[in-house]
Order: structure tokens, then sequence, then C-alpha cells
């Protein structure tokens, strides 16, 4: 069976599903509605993105009550439980600064990390990731857990506070790792895959994102990012 690992790539694995079926059954009604609990209100876009039509970019997330859902809160489930203290303090590094990891790369590399560049980006951007959050409406994977009896070890901390689909952390991490890149072409693509994938990975073991995601984190970026190149400089 096919599932999606850490960072939101596919992976395999095998979920014992069957004794939990009568969990999505007795729970359906409340959990086909259940979504985040804020109101969806579209924020405005730049003209930039006017023939953008950003409601279909993504594939609307797996169901509250599918099969790939309830995976997704087992793995998060016993990731948070066994969380390692370095794992713990990676979820706060991430949490916070995003921006260190690049830098240093930019660093070993003798050059400048284009913080402006990536700012003025990411600014275009985050109207339209966080409508996809809104108008998707996806509750964090807590607010599910206990619908199947599951226990999600949240770290709480003030990055968590919308939807949850898809991560803005990953989307982040992800376009950062495009614009540096483009601008330096030497850099070694899988170092900066490398600092995306613990961007997601930091994102679960916080408990705040399902796999799924940070899937579609990467699948956003990329096809925002590929908007904005031509202006890139």
């Amino acid at each position: 069976m096919t599932t999606l690992g850490l960072n939101g790539r596919p992976g395999i694995g095998h979920a014992r599903l069957g004794d939990m079926d009568w969990l999505l059954n007795l729970h359906k009604d409340k959990l086909n509605s259940l979504g985040y609990d804020t109101v969806y209100l579209e924020k405005p876009v730049a003209n930039f993105w006017k023939n953008v039509d950003w409601k279909n970019i993504l594939d609307p997330p797996p169901d509250n009550i599918s099969k790939i859902t309830l995976q997704e809160l087992q793995l998060l489930s016993r990731i948070t439980k066994n969380r390692t203290k370095d794992e713990e303090n990676l979820v706060y590094q991430i949490d916070k600064d995003m921006d260190t990891p690049f830098e240093l790369l930019c660093k070993n590399y003798g050059v400048v990390y284009p913080k402006d560049v990536i700012e003025e980006n990411y600014h275009l951007i985050r109207p339209i990731l966080l409508n996809i959050k809104g108008f998707y409406n996806r509750p964090r994977p807590n607010q599910l857990a206990s619908y199947f009896n599951l226990k999600i070890n949240l770290i709480v901390t003030d990055t968590h506070h919308t939807p949850s689909y898809p991560s803005g952390h990953t989307v982040y991490s992800k376009l950062v790792s495009l614009i540096v890149k483009q601008k330096y072409n030497q850099i070694d693509q899988n170092k900066l895959d490398n600092i995306v994938d613990t961007t997601a990975k930091a994102r679960l073991l916080q408990g705040v994102h399902y796999p799924s995601d940070n899937a579609a984190s990467l699948i956003l970026s990329t096809f925002l990012f590929n908007k904005l190149k031509g202006n890139i400089k």
C-alpha cells in the first residue's frame, strides 16, 4: 500500500484500518462537516495573479473520513508520542526560523542569501496561500484525532492557527529553495531539498500538519514559482 512519508513524498507502509471502520461510520456526519473553526474571508490578491484560478491549483485534501486521513492520523499519533528531545528542538527551531538553514547553505557557497527577493515574492503568494487554506478549511490533526481514539502529542505555538491544508511553512521553504536555486544554480539541489524535507518533517513532528498538507505545499509553491520566476533576478 502506498502512503505518504514524513516529508509528504510517497513512501511504502501498511496501516491496520479494519478495526477503525466502525469509528468512521459512527462519526460520519460530524466528521464530514468538521473544519477549522475560523470564518473564511477571502483576501484580495495582487493583479499579477488576475489570470490564475487559485481555487483549482490543488486537488482537495483527503476527506476527514477517508482511509488516507486515518492513516495520516495514526502516523502523527505515533511520531509525536515517540518524539525525541532533538526532534522537539527541531520543531521549535523550524517553527520560528526557516531562513537560517538556507542562509548557512548560501554562506557555504560564498553567495548572498537573497532575503529581500524572497520576502517580496512570498508577500505576493501569501494571500493565495491563505485563501486556499480558508477555501478548503481542513481541520488540524488534533481536531480529528479524538474521533478515532487517537492522541496527537501537540506542541503548541502561535504558528498553527489557520486551516491545515496546505502547510504555510513548507510552502515558504519550498519557495525559498526554488528562488535560491534560480539565482545560484551551483548550489546542490539535494541540499536544498533536504532543508525543505526537514521543514516538512518538523511540522509533522509538531503534530500540526498531515503528510498530505506537505505534499500539496510542494505543488503549490512550484506552481506559483513558475509564474513568478520570469520576474526574479
